[in-house]
């Protein structure tokens, strides 16, 4: 039985897009990417996408792939093709990490629905390959016990699994409700929280899932709507933070919480995780044309009381304004 879905999305194929030079999304130009390609461009850094399959467009480039579902490695339905370009493009559409190296697991059928089982071997399989981040767009209600203890070994290996939270403004879809995730959500380019976007006590961070463009089948470009599309707008920014560093899960969550964007509630709350990911200040850099601060003592600061004191970052901030 098939139990594991793509959340419902929403795709606008778009032509003629080739004759351009070259192509982002809106999410890539306001994070302004190339300036943070100054620093880091997920140079050697292993990143596995569990998906539909293996990409076969000229802008994207895959090291490696494996298929699971007895269909064969390529992607045919498209969805795959996407999330690899948003991470990994480089020679029209541009991705978000350009040197990583990209692997890839079919567990989902062309139809776009698998098998537990083999999310399970996707994962195993990246684990063996020595992938640092692994993207998961997919899921849907688990009640196995197989596939948890896979997640807690590669969060103790210190390898990060980006999921997408899920389409239904419901709860979180498993895997990303596990505590061993990152689980994501999606805004809209108001920067407001999308109306779709799932929730719950296991949200970490949101980051653009509204309207972006990316690589599509048969060397095309579409617009794609939905949290599937916002875990690897993530995947690619862990995937520049592992070029500089090795950040495992607690790490990545503890500079989740310090430097994304608060939304909703102040600090943490169900509906919008953290906040929005700020690449610049997660990444520890400076944006140009904004002057230098002592921002980055201050975040270090709650970093520390985060992460080894367990404070939350509300009372934390609370703290420091005096509030």
């Amino acid at each position: 039985m098939l139990d594991v879905h793509l959340p419902p999305y929403k795709v606008e194929k778009l032509k003629g897009l080739r004759l351009l030079k070259e192509l982002s999304n809106w999410a890539f130009k306001h994070w302004k990417v190339k300036e943070i390609w100054e620093h880091t461009t997920g140079k050697e850094v292993r990143v596995a996408v569990l998906d539909t399959g293996r990409p076969e467009h000229t802008d994207i480039e895959v090291f490696k792939s494996v298929d699971f579902t007895g269909e064969g490695e390529m992607d045919r339905n498209g969805h795959a093709t996407w999330v690899c370009g948003c991470i990994n493009a480089t020679k029209g559409f541009l991705g978000l990490a350009p040197k990583c190296k990209l692997y890839t697991a079919k567990i989902l059928d062309n139809k776009g629905s698998g098998d537990w089982l083999w999310m399970k071997k996707g994962l195993e399989w990246a684990l063996e390959e020595g992938c640092q981040v692994v993207n998961i767009s997919a899921g849907g209600e688990y009640t196995g016990n197989e596939i948890q203890p896979v997640l807690k070994k590669m969060a103790d290996l210190g390898i990060i699994v980006m999921c997408a939270a899920g389409n239904e403004n419901d709860k979180l879809i498993f895997p990303a409700s596990n505590e061993n995730t990152i689980a994501i959500g999606a805004v809209n380019e108001a920067w407001q929280k999308a109306t779709f976007s799932n929730f719950g006590p296991r949200l970490i961070v949101m980051a653009p899932g509204v309207k972006l463009l990316g690589c599509w089948l048969n060397n095309g470009y579409s617009k794609a709507t939905g949290t599937s599309m916002a875990a690897p707008e993530t995947s690619g920014i862990l995937v520049l933070e592992r070029e500089l560093r090795s950040t495992n899960l607690k790490e990545a969550v503890a500079k989740f919480a310090i430097t994304s964007k608060d939304m909703g509630e102040e600090g943490w709350d169900p509906r919008t995780g953290w906040g929005i990911i700020d690449p610049f200040k997660f990444l520890g850099f400076e944006e140009s044309g904004k002057k230098p601060t002592w921002n980055w003592l201050v975040a270090l600061f709650f970093f520390l009381l985060f992460y080894f004191f367990g404070v939350p970052a509300t009372a934390v901030k609370k703290v420091f304004k005096g509030g």
